[in-house]
């Protein structure tokens, strides 16, 4: 995938602009509706990933990598550079304080948290900016909403 993606990346942003992605290491988040259209609006500016076991991107993530925005079932929409991270265990920080602090920059509806609300670990995602790209399609198979993608380029 990763191939894929430098190859369709190449065709819509200068060389600059592509050098610089190669030097962080480079993500590929699903996103579902409405979130997606959040994100690219600039309502949603906080991602997040809860889950009930440590799975991507829970700690394997940096502050500055790439992540490459690929609507669920989809194309892939555009990029961001990850401004802030934060990582939580829900056994020791609530995940009513989460709600509480983030929820306007998360930029969801309260059902949301009836959903999660057995989740044990939390990643927040802040989203520094986004680059919106001519939609593309790449060979992705399998249920992983994030995936991390190897960077043999990295320099």
């Amino acid at each position: 995938m990763y191939e894929e993606i430098m190859k369709n990346l190449k065709q819509q942003l200068t060389y600059t602009e592509l050098e610089e992605i190669k030097r962080h290491n480079i993500h590929l988040g699903i996103f579902r509706e409405p979130y997606l259209t959040y994100i690219l609006d600039g309502k949603k500016t906080i991602e997040s990933r809860f889950s009930k076991k440590k799975i991507l991107p829970y700690d394997q993530i940096s502050q500055e990598d790439i992540v490459i925005v690929k609507k669920s079932s989809g194309n892939v929409m555009a990029y961001f550079t990850i401004k802030k991270l934060l990582f939580f265990d829900l056994a020791k920080i609530p995940i009513d304080e989460i709600r509480i602090r983030y929820n306007k920059q998360l930029y969801v509806e309260d059902n949301f948290w009836i959903i999660k609300k057995n989740s044990n670990y939390a990643t927040l995602i802040f989203i520094d900016k986004i680059v919106k790209l001519k939609p593309f399609p790449i060979d992705k198979k399998g249920m992983q909403t994030w995936v991390k993608l190897k960077n043999e380029n990295k320099i």
